[in-house]
């Protein structure tokens, strides 16, 4: 099926915690989107040198690295949802702990080169599931982390996940490193 334009979820299709991500997708052709994220941010971290990407702009923060790999695991845990819900899964699917998952990801001692080719096969493979959806499928409905979520919110939530991290690699990590 063709790339549809999707409209942005209402606001009773996810938790208004994702509010601040949804707004800060531009536009309503999510591949076209989704493509210029993956382009930019294979460019901004082709610029780096491994150790660049260790950098943590506080003793407590992540480091460029773990800001990738959440976002990789996040956009995984995401299109997981979106692909549940679209084939009708009635159960509410889990939560995770962000922050566990990045301390046991232990992405620093991972070479960047292999975060960034993670990075761009994760994209693809959403970027592919998004694609095959009909119509139909974007407008449904069901619950993760005992919240109700359409496909079509979580076709939001994704790039605006990303969107929001890119803000603040570009404001606290590049002009540092």
């Amino acid at each position: 099926m063709a790339w549809l334009e999707i409209d942005p979820p209402a606001a009773d299709e996810f938790d208004p915690y994702y509010a601040g991500y949804i707004d800060r997708v531009e536009g309503k052709q999510l591949s076209v989107i989704l493509r210029q994220q993956r382009a930019k941010v294979i460019e901004l971290l082709a610029s780096l040198r491994d150790e660049q990407a260790g950098y943590r702009y506080a003793p407590d923060k992540w480091s460029l690295k773990e800001v990738i790999g959440h976002l990789i695991d996040t956009e995984r845990v995401f299109v997981y949802r979106a692909m549940s819900i679209a084939r009708d899964e009635k159960q509410s699917l889990p939560g995770f702990d962000q922050n566990e998952y990045v301390v046991t990801g232990d992405f620093d001692s991972r070479p960047l080169e292999g975060l960034i080719r993670e990075y761009e096969a994760v994209r693809n493979a959403s970027l592919a599931f998004f694609e095959s959806l009909d119509e139909a499928s974007w407008l449904k409905t069901g619950m993760a982390n005992d919240v109700k979520v359409s496909v079509r919110a979580i076709g939001y939530i994704v790039p605006g996940h990303e969107a929001h991290h890119l803000a603040i690699l570009e404001e606290r990590y590049l002009g540092q490193v």
